[in-house]
């Protein structure tokens, strides 16, 4: 007898534990030193959490749209709901710790007629009332690991969220800068246009007095009516720019209508764009909320696999009542009228076709699946950092280039006007050197632009910003 006894009081003890073990996947990372922040990059910056990123650029305008966005956007509102249902889930989950206790009331009547007794028949009726309970013993862990896996479940929605936060926010900011963008470059095509019109009015004027041929005045009125047509074409596109974002920070339909967004620091006014880290820590990018999310759900999986292992093994339930019960209503809470009962029950279902089996390995199928999901989104992670630290090194590099370049054609502007009024040359060839300055300012602006979506995409990556280190 011992011999069955003592194996079984072990695999009671042991079989929780194995049903499904919490463990976090071995990940091929690069080495400490190879994306460690150096120690001259270390004095200037500490990376840190920052829920607020965006305020690096010191922009109150962009201050207050971002803020605009997380009270009123709609896909914020939606990924909040989901953690409110996901808490709410949880609670299901454990709420199957604990026993079921319910109060009851019951009428039965019952007649039988002579035929079933030898002497005559009867008619009668009891009352019940009481309280029952109800409980099953969670030996092999088939609620723990739902619960467990309901935690993850929260857990890896408050990670969603925390994504399309960053997301929303990240995606705010670009299109603010793009706002900014469209601006500067309608107010360049603006005074090149003014430059044009002045320049088609004095050609006018030569024309009429023989000075110049149909030919030059034609060729100075389609310069002119180009860069009338870029004005058309960029208001358009700020425009719409300006729609898009008003739609991202939550406006109503007739804000849209109504209202005009507000202006913060022109682009072009901008001296300086924030100075970000040239590499970062190999552990930096566990604090992604998409990664985290990633994990958690890796783990409900896992969860869910011992929960599926429990259905295994037998289910053990306890139940019990007490109250009273009588033939007469207002007898049924006399003394002596008192009813109890208790009861121990144990099922194992030992064919169900194959779905218990079925179940587990759908389970282990589910957990490979979010393995690689886990394993692919470490692997997109640095590859996002690596892209986006290179995008804003060379794209400083391009920036200065195009500095330079606007520069030297504003100082080559002043040259051939100086040298069309002296007779020098032809306002053709000033119409020229116009158009060169006239592309190289939009480049200018399009290439500050790029510069902060870069700082944008790296406090995105990196799963926030950072300040400067206080010294």
């Amino acid at each position: 007898m011992k011999k069955i006894i003592v194996p079984l009081l072990l695999s009671v003890f042991l079989l929780p534990a194995c049903a499904g073990k919490n463990f976090k996947p071995e990940i091929d990372l690069p080495e400490e030193n190879s994306t460690k922040i150096s120690e001259k990059n270390a004095a200037e910056f500490a990376v840190v959490d920052n829920a607020r990123w965006w305020t690096i650029f010191e922009d109150d305008v962009l201050n207050e749209f971002e803020e605009e966005a997380l009270k009123y956007n709609y896909d914020l509102k939606s990924a909040m709901a989901k953690i409110k249902e996901a808490k709410a889930n949880l609670g299901v989950s454990r709420s199957n710790l604990f026993p079921t206790i319910s109060l009851y009331g019951r009428v039965a009547d019952s007649k039988s007629n002579r035929n079933m007794h030898y002497d005559f028949g009867t008619d009668s009726g009891r009352f019940f009332a009481g309280v029952s309970a109800s409980y099953e013993i969670d030996l092999w862990g088939k609620y723990w690991k739902s619960s467990e896996s309901s935690k993850a479940d929260f857990l890896s929605s408050q990670a969603d969220y925390d994504a399309v936060r960053l997301s929303l926010t990240a995606t705010v900011a670009e299109a603010y800068f793009q706002y900014m963008a469209y601006d500067a470059e309608l107010e360049i095509t603006k005074t090149t246009l003014k430059s044009r019109e002045e320049s088609y009015r004095v050609y006018g004027k030569k024309f009429k007095k023989g000075v110049i041929n149909e030919f030059d005045l034609r060729r100075v009125e389609s310069e002119m009516e180009s860069v009338r047509a870029q004005v058309y074409v960029t208001e358009q596109s700020l425009k719409r720019s300006e729609l898009a974002l008003s739609v991202l920070i939550g406006r109503s339909p007739k804000s849209l209508i109504e209202d005009n967004l507000d202006k913060g620091n022109k682009i072009n006014d901008l001296t300086e764009i924030p100075k970000v880290p040239t590499s970062v820590p190999s552990d930096l990018i566990s604090r992604r909320p998409d990664i985290k999310a990633a994990e958690y759900t890796l783990k409900s999986y896992n969860a869910k696999i011992g929960a599926a292992k429990a259905y295994f093994f037998p289910s053990i339930y306890l139940t019990g009542d007490a109250g009273y019960a009588s033939y007469e209503l207002e007898d049924l809470f006399r003394d002596g009228n008192d009813t109890w009962s208790y009861s121990g029950e144990i099922t194992w279902e030992i064919f169900s076709g194959g779905k218990t089996v079925k179940t587990y390995k759908a389970q282990k199928a589910r957990y490979e699946q979010a393995l690689a999901l886990y394993n692919k989104t470490i692997q997109t992670a640095f590859k996002e950092v690596l892209n986006a630290i290179n995008n804003y090194s060379l794209g400083e590099e391009i920036l200065n280039a195009r500095q330079k370049e606007v520069l030297a054609l504003r100082r080559s502007y002043e040259l051939a006007v100086k040298r069309e009024k002296a007779g020098l040359t032809e306002l053709l060839d000033v119409l020229d050197v116009e158009r060169s300055l006239l592309n190289a300012e939009q480049y200018l602006v399009y290439a500050k632009q790029n510069q902060l979506d870069a700082v944008v995409n790296i406090c995105k990556v990196l799963g926030g910003g950072w300040k400067e280190e206080k010294k």
